[in-house]
């Protein structure tokens, strides 16, 4: 009778190995190009790379004689260019343009004058369409 052979375990087991090593290779080329087309569609989504990751808060506020006064903390490096403060009333809604720059890491206080007393939230806008920040009028008395 003769004996068949076949494949030493050694030979198999680099095989083995090899095919391990290509497919985990097409996998990560894959995947990098996945994640780098994600960030890059993301940061246009959010109004571009300069707005990735963009954040401020507000870290306090006051309403007197008719004058608002945000206190504005810039969480993050990138700088945001503030548009717009709208004030929502009962009844309407009031624009006051900002056109100022909250530089990155920055804490600066924005001041908007003639403000009626009633005012129920506000709004401060920039220009990244996804980030803005949101108050209540009992969060500036």
């Amino acid at each position: 009778m003769k004996r068949k052979k076949g494949l030493s375990p050694l030979i198999a087991a680099v095989i083995l190995i090899a095919a391990t090593m290509i497919i985990a290779g097409i996998l990560a080329a894959w995947a990098s190009k996945f994640v780098s087309e994600e960030l890059e569609r993301a940061a246009v989504v959010s109004g571009g790379a300069e707005c990735f990751g963009a954040k401020f808060e507000l870290r306090s506020g006051t309403y007197s004689d008719r004058t608002l006064t945000l206190i504005l903390d810039n969480r993050k490096s990138t700088d945001l260019y503030l548009t717009n403060l709208f004030l929502v009333y009962s009844n309407t809604v009031e624009t006051k343009s900002l056109n100022t720059t909250l530089k990155g890491n920055e804490i600066k206080p924005i001041t908007a004058e003639n403000v009626e007393p009633d005012f129920l939230t506000g709004e401060v806008k920039t220009s990244c369409p996804d980030v803005s920040l949101y108050f209540t009028y009992d969060q500036v008395t």
